[in-house]
């Protein structure tokens, strides 16, 4: 038997309530039960914190989509980020289950309601909110020095990258629909962090379908596609665009690192950077 959570796209991408079940927006267990020591993971950013944190041993379960570190494949698979086997679940019998809203919001009530304690993290709106995230993930493990160091290190590698001259930024996530962030997503602070900025910053939205005139209004002087097989001059009128002119159209970045709040976000910032920046 499956718990499957029944998700639109709009309700994905639009939804404006990053909001948590069970758990206070910081993601702090439902109640103050013991530390958990059998953990399931069924969001690939945070399956990357708790190995980062060096508690892997803990994890007895993770989603499909759980990928790295490469050992975290080799897991006991439950199920994808919105459908999960219940049978296998109560075969595993966690005492805490890792989710992120609002992607897991609906799946999050469904586990709830059968029984499992739960952990929910809100996608985070800026790199404080992942800083935040990564502590609070070591505090619902019991391990907050651990959190503590972690972000501390993040922390120092972040205030060790050099920001270039401001440079206008479209990023696209999606074609079909078209997508981009606003300023609720972390990316837009991640990029503002190295010179770019979002031209799509005005929206509140994490995330947000726009139309191909939208782009063309806003004439971005850099271009970074973060899915692959994108192309931008083979649009109508994107040829035109600054940032096709000057070839700094980029569909080559490291796409998990900078799509997941997790550790290895700071360092794909700063790859970023170096990669747009060498190109002017």
């Amino acid at each position: 038997m499956k718990i499957t959570a029944k998700l639109g796209l709009s309700f994905l991408v639009l939804s404006a309530s990053l909001f948590s079940v069970g758990s206070c927006s910081r993601g702090k267990t439902i109640n103050d039960q013991k530390i958990p020591h059998k953990v399931i993971s069924l969001m690939p950013s945070l399956t990357e914190i708790v190995y980062a944190l060096e508690e892997e041993d803990r994890l007895i379960g993770v989603s499909n989509y759980c990928d790295y570190p490469p050992q975290a494949a080799q897991k006991e698979h439950v199920g994808d980020l919105i459908s999960i086997d219940q049978e296998r679940l109560i075969i595993l019998n966690p005492d805490i289950i890792l989710l992120s809203s609002p992607t897991q919001t609906q799946l999050a009530q469904d586990l709830k309601n059968a029984g499992f304690r739960i952990a929910m993290f809100p996608d985070p709106g800026d790199l404080e909110g992942v800083f935040a995230q990564i502590q609070s993930l070591a505090d619902t493990l019991g391990v907050h020095q651990k959190g503590k160091l972690l972000v501390d290190s993040l922390r120092q590698v972040l205030s060790s990258i050099q920001a270039a001259e401001s440079l206008s930024v479209y990023i696209e996530i999606s074609n079909e629909p078209l997508m981009t962030v606003g300023s609720g997503s972390f990316l837009t602070d991640a990029f503002r962090r190295i010179g770019l900025y979002n031209i799509f910053a005005d929206n509140p939205s994490g995330y947000t379908v726009i139309s191909p005139e939208e782009v063309l209004s806003r004439s971005p002087q850099v271009i970074v596609f973060l899915y692959p097989g994108a192309a931008a001059a083979a649009r109508i009128g994107w040829s035109n665009l600054p940032a096709v002119k000057a070839y700094l159209v980029f569909d080559s970045l490291p796409l998990d690192e900078l799509q997941r709040p997790g550790p290895r976000l700071i360092a794909a910032i700063a790859q970023v950077s170096s990669i747009i920046h060498n190109a002017r």
